[in-house]
């Protein structure tokens, strides 16, 4: 019998109420056939909506997209050892990149566990530990509550990231007693002040410094801190460039102080301001090596300066003057308080000077962009940079870019306007694919009123086709544009030797011809409007009819095989 003030309910029943009480809309998810308990009860409620996938790497990727634009914890619901196994990958994105998506797992009845029945993994925990903050399997009914509680806690808390929870299936279908515990008891506040003489030698630093750079991480946009990013910039007059490597654009690239760097072969030394004698890392890994480089891409007479929330990320490569721990938010604003007294003590002359460099080194950068672009401008196959500013014309003041086409990465750094209404996210480029098109799902839910734009590349955007079915089931009114290059480019690029010996690997191992992948007929076949583009004067004509869609769209472009060279 239940005490006085509790009520009595199935597990599965507390799950969703802790869920809704942490302002859970929607849970991602593909149930299994161990999953009947909790589907029955979410069909019987209407605060949390069920949304399915086909895939468990679109199931998480889904509640991490949604996640990115909240900043908020989402849910995803996979089923035993198949399941969890199949959204490893989808896990490893969220890892990386930090995402707070909790992964909650059914798991084989309590009362078969160890027999090796079916679908049983020895050990859910141990498969997902290295790959979450927190990884824990529930063994009594009564203990779902506080594990949940405790994910959505964990999840949130700097630096954020995902958690992974294995729950026997008999479990959910258990009575339980007790209140749900207040959400608002498991939230801690996320800034974490930089110590007060750790701010004032930075702030001494930069105005002290002649050619200062500063690195923005994806922790600047995941702070709210862009606005004070943008007014440090403009205080000491230094040039911004992104981490390499960055899944959050935090600075905007329309900004004159915007410049971008190669991100496999890591340089700081920009055209004109030349190698900086000052970096200046907020919120940011700071470097994420993408192959062995010969030569530090931080000199080391070069002085740094590292702001981060996480301690273990300074320091952690390349040794840094000044290291403090502070998430971007608190450090910016502390820093733009006190910077003015700091560049009181100079009389103008160098801030000016700085400015006329800036402005010739962005000048030529345009010069060198524009001269890389003309060629093949008007011709078949498409240009990708002719496809970005066809994008940059028609989108809205406040779209949203969801990017997984790596090759294409720096082509939309550059041609694509990202004015502060503007945004941008993607994963950082950890190796496993198929992440874009339900992270774009994901935002697009999270976000109903904006122009969400999913951009793939072709061949990840088969690693996780199987969103397409959700996207039509569901009429998500998204835009994906396929960059279509056939071709594994990121794997082509690298292939070395004679034009014959490149040839035959990339047949092996990298053309994706014979048959070509078609996405617009793929699209159709659900259901969904979609057309194919392969000349230039056919890429806006596309665009502006799929902009019209009140449904989900998808526009294939054939694009050349330019390479990041290029």
């Amino acid at each position: 019998m239940a005490e006085s003030g509790s009520k009595e309910r199935t597990a599965a029943q507390a799950y969703l109420e802790v869920a809704a009480a942490h302002g859970i809309e929607y849970v991602f998810g593909l149930p299994g056939t161990s999953g009947q308990e909790f589907i029955g009860t979410i069909a019987e409620q209407e605060r949390v909506r069920f949304i399915l996938a086909l895939h468990e790497t679109c199931v998480v990727s889904m509640a991490d997209g949604h996640a990115r634009v909240t900043g908020r914890p989402s849910l995803a619901q996979v089923s035993t050892l198949p399941g969890t196994a199949n959204s490893i990958g989808a896990l490893y994105d969220a890892y990386r990149d930090r995402s707070p998506v909790i992964v909650t797992s059914t798991h084989v009845d309590t009362r078969i566990m160890g027999r090796d029945s079916h679908t049983e993994g020895r050990d859910l925990v141990e498969l997902t530990r290295q790959f979450t903050k927190w990884s824990w399997e529930v063994h009594r009914s009564d203990r779902i509550v506080e594990a949940l509680n405790r994910a959505f806690k964990v999840a949130s808390t700097p630096p954020k990231g995902p958690v992974y929870l294995s729950l026997p299936s008999n479990l959910l279908a258990e009575p339980v007693v007790g209140e749900t515990a207040k959400a608002k008891r498991s939230r801690i506040l996320p800034r974490i002040a930089g110590y007060p003489e750790g701010i004032k030698e930075a702030a001494s630093l930069l105005a002290d410094a002649r050619r200062p750079l500063i690195v923005a991480g994806s922790g600047v946009a995941t702070a709210g801190a862009t606005e004070e990013l943008i007014r440090l910039a403009e205080m000491v007059v230094a040039p911004v460039v992104m981490e390499p490597r960055y899944s959050f654009l935090s600075f905007p690239t329309s900004h004159p102080y915007s410049f971008q760097i190669p991100e496999r072969q890591v340089s700081f030394k920009l055209p004109v301001w030349g190698e900086p004698d000052l970096i200046f890392a907020v919120g940011c890994r700071l470097i994420r090596e993408y192959r062995y480089l010969s030569e530090p891409a931080i000199k080391p007479e070069t002085c740094c300066v590292h702001i981060e929330e996480d301690p273990g990320e300074i320091g952690k490569v390349f040794p840094v003057d000044l290291g403090i721990i502070a998430d971007a938010k608190s450090a910016l604003s502390s820093l733009v308080e006190i910077l003015p007294a700091c560049l009181g003590r100079s009389d103008g002359s160098r801030q000016a000077e700085r400015r006329d460099c800036l402005k010739k080194a962005k000048e030529q950068t345009q010069v060198e962009l524009e001269a890389r672009v003309r060629d093949g401008w008007d011709a078949t196959p498409i240009h990708p940079a002719r496809l970005v500013s066809a994008m940059d014309k028609l989108l809205g003041r406040d779209a949203l870019i969801v990017n997984e086409s790596p090759t294409s990465k720096d082509i939309i750094m550059s041609k694509f306007s990202f004015t502060p209404g503007r945004a941008y996210f993607s994963n950082s480029s950890g190796g496993y694919l198929g992440w874009g098109l339900g992270a774009a799902i994901g935002a697009q839910l999270a976000s109903p009123n904006r122009r969400v734009v999913a951009c793939l590349g072709d061949g990840s955007a088969m690693f996780g086709i199987q969103g397409l079915w959700t996207l039509a089931k569901y009429r998500v009114p998204l835009l994906v544009i396929v960059f279509n290059n056939r071709a594994y480019m990121a794997v082509k690029n690298q292939f070395k030797g004679s034009e014959e010996r490149i040839r035959l690997a990339a047949q092996l191992g990298a053309d994706l011809v014979g048959p070509e992948l078609n996405f617009a007929r793929l699209a159709q076949c659900f259901g969904i409007f979609g057309q194919r583009v392969e000349r230039p004067d056919e890429i806006e004509p596309a665009l502006e009819r799929a902009l019209q869609e009140s449904g989900p769209a998808v526009v294939d472009v054939v694009i050349s095989q330019k390479s990041r060279k290029d």
